[in-house]
């Protein structure tokens, strides 16, 4: 047993110390972090919408791997405080960039499947548009963004109609959409 240094008071004005066993303190010290962690994972259930158990496992485990990507990205000197759902949709959206889709080599005829390939952009893709008309313009131009950061000084009618950026097409909407530095 062991003293923590804390008093228990009890009726009658009469006080003693409160000791407890040398394992529960030791634990009790070393628990901080395992705490704040199951209490940052408790904001993201993911592992009860599934049935099999490798796949609870492998959603657990890969929510303690972001838990710890987020708990040492605040050590570092440079780091910018933000909170851990701001945290894991910037590693998301920097897994959805990386991404690109197989072009499996397919045999025989084509699939006559409602869900296809073609359509998986159908939320997420970027598609041109003409800019909308305002009271003041039928046909509003604006500044392509591409050709600003060139310092180009040229106006185009197209807009990206997810980003609502204007961009020429089909140059400029391209870089825009597929290079980092454009």
């Amino acid at each position: 047993m062991v003293d923590t240094g804390k008093i228990k008071r009890k009726k009658g004005g009469a006080e003693e110390n409160v000791s407890k066993a040398s394992c529960v303190v030791e634990y009790n010290r070393g628990i901080g972090g395992v705490d704040r962690q199951d209490q940052f994972l408790a904001c993201f259930p993911l592992t009860r919408r599934c049935v099999k158990g490798y796949k609870k496992m492998f959603f657990y485990i890969l929510n303690i791997a972001i838990y710890n990507a987020y708990d040492l990205y605040f050590k570092l000197p440079n780091s910018t405080k933000r909170s851990i759902v701001n945290f894991r949709l910037n590693i998301a959206e920097d897994m959805l960039c990386n991404l690109s889709l197989s072009n499996y080599p397919t045999h025989g005829r084509p699939s006559q499947n409602k869900w296809q390939t073609r359509l998986q952009a159908k939320h997420s893709a970027h598609f041109p548009e003409h800019i909308p008309s305002t009271n003041k313009k039928e046909h509003p131009a604006k500044r392509c963004h591409v050709c600003v950061k060139n310092n180009i000084r040229s106006e185009t009618t197209w807009q990206c109609k997810n980003c609502l950026v204007s961009l020429h097409i089909p140059k400029c909407f391209e870089m825009f959409h597929t290079l980092e530095y454009y």
